[in-house]
């Protein structure tokens, strides 16, 4: 780029070799700090030497235009342009001068350009007139003055010079500019796609709060699926649980929305809680991962040593999920998830494990989803039981009050065991499944997705 911007590069177009000869002595002569008629000057009238810094400048001839023009291109092509180029009228049999300026002006939109002549077949007004509004052509009547000549090649060498560096900045400030109109392009356009998605999904022109709202319950209900995923990849190792995650986490989700409007835990159980509680449930056995598959999937009663390593699921999930939780960003769903796998077998009365809480001790998520894990293990099929009638679970259940469960959590079981028994229904014959988010009561909560028997979560809650 240095040598670019210091270009000093000439191009003499002249079908007359000695105009040749005379431009190379005066531009490409070595010079001397003295010449003899300074010297003479200097005896005569006492004078002092002036310092003259007249640059270097490299000369290259072509004795038609149609060459002159070729070298030009050439020059272009190789990286190194001509800054200046002194072009006679008259050149027969070619192009004539003007002929040649016209096409080297079209062909190199930076090159200064002299054009020379003694004849009168152009008169100076129609030469003028011809290149007025172009800004690169001069005129020069020969014969030459030496001081002229390499004052006006220094002088359009140096127009060439910064005429290039102005280009390459406002070339700069273009390309930012571009850059600038080229991103807020982009971002408009993503804006206005933004936009259209939320018309169409909304329906109408909202808020941005409302938008900002269906935006966030998008990337939730993926999040949602991905631990959902998550969680059936850890069941899957048991082939007859496959729908326990579905029944087991609306089961919860029902009860958790009655202890919202009805009983002594109402202040506690708002709408984060629910969002939370919603996507933790599912997480509740996780450890069983750990857990191996002599004991996990054995048919019949484990022994108590099997039992022990059992009953260590609720601590290697805890363990898992509180780990995680202190690298995630959204950590609190995942303690709540970590509080449920480790405390939804501790029983109200106190014989439950790992730790032995009591009463209020216990987690409420955990007391909560204790009453769901263990009405769907009821009615569901092991490979080491049948199925309990739904009703002799729920009257099993109800005897447990006080004893295993919360009797508050209880009298929410009650009051939602139909909706329990439509859920089962739904799941069982394939009609629902994770999916996306829909409305239960007045909670946007994403609980299940119904294909045809359950139009909407809702129906359970309000019929």
């Amino acid at each position: 780029m240095a040598a670019i911007d210091a270009n000093r590069r000439i191009l003499i177009i002249d079908d007359n070799e000695s105009i040749h000869s005379d431009f190379c002595a005066v531009l490409a002569r070595p010079r001397r700090p003295l010449g003899a008629l300074d010297a003479s000057k200097q005896a005569l009238l006492g004078d002092s030497p002036r310092a003259t810094a007249i640059p270097e400048f490299e000369i290259d001839s072509a004795f038609q235009g149609e060459t002159g023009f070729e070298l030009v291109k050439a020059a272009q092509f190789d990286g190194r342009p001509y800054s200046l180029a002194f072009v006679d009228v008259r050149m027969p049999p070619g192009w004539d001068g003007i002929e040649t300026t016209r096409k080297l002006l079209a062909l190199d939109e930076s090159l200064q350009i002299v054009i020379c002549t003694a004849h009168s077949d152009y008169s100076l007004e129609d030469i003028l007139h011809e290149f007025a509004g172009t800004g690169r052509v001069m005129l020069l009547r020969k014969p030459f003055d030496i001081t002229e000549t390499c004052l006006l090649a220094t002088a359009l060498t140096d127009k060439w010079r910064l005429t290039h560096e102005t280009n390459q900045r406002l070339q700069r400030q273009c390309d930012q500019i571009s850059n600038t109109r080229r991103v807020m392009s982009i971002i408009q356009g993503c804006l206005d796609e933004l936009e259209h998605a939320h018309d169409e999904l909304r329906g109408h022109a909202g808020l941005l709060t409302q938008r900002l709202e269906q935006r966030q319950a998008e990337i939730a209900g993926t999040r949602d699926l991905t631990m959902f995923a998550l969680a059936q990849l850890a069941d899957s190792r048991d082939p007859e649980t496959g729908e326990h995650l579905l029944r087991m986490r609306a089961y919860a989700q029902l009860l958790a929305e009655h202890l919202s409007k009805h009983g002594p835990y109402v202040r506690s159980i708002n709408r984060q809680f629910l969002a939370e509680f919603y996507r933790s449930t599912p997480l509740h056995d996780i450890g069983k991962v750990g857990i191996p598959d002599q004991i996990l999937l054995k048919p019949g009663s484990l022994t108590r040593d099997e039992f022990e390593i059992m009953k260590r699921h609720t601590i290697i999930g805890a363990e898992a999920l509180e780990n995680a939780a202190k690298q995630s960003s959204f950590g609190d769903f995942l303690k709540m998830a970590s509080v449920i796998a480790r405390s939804h077998h501790e029983k109200f009365n106190g014989t439950g494990y790992p730790d032995g809480l009591s009463g209020k001790d216990i987690p409420l998520c955990a007391r909560i989803t204790a009453v769901a894990d263990v009405f769907d293990a009821l009615t569901s099929a092991r490979v080491y039981k049948d199925a309990m009638p739904c009703e002799e679970a729920r009257d099993l259940i109800v005897s447990q009050s006080g004893q295993h469960f919360d009797p508050d959590v209880i009298e929410a079981f009650v009051a939602c065991y139909d909706k329990f028994l439509k859920v089962k229904a739904a799941v069982d014959e394939g009609d629902v499944h994770a999916g996306t988010p829909v409305v239960c009561n007045a909670h946007p909560l994403p609980l299940i997705e119904s294909n045809s028997l359950l139009e909407n979560m809702a129906m359970l809650t309000t019929s």
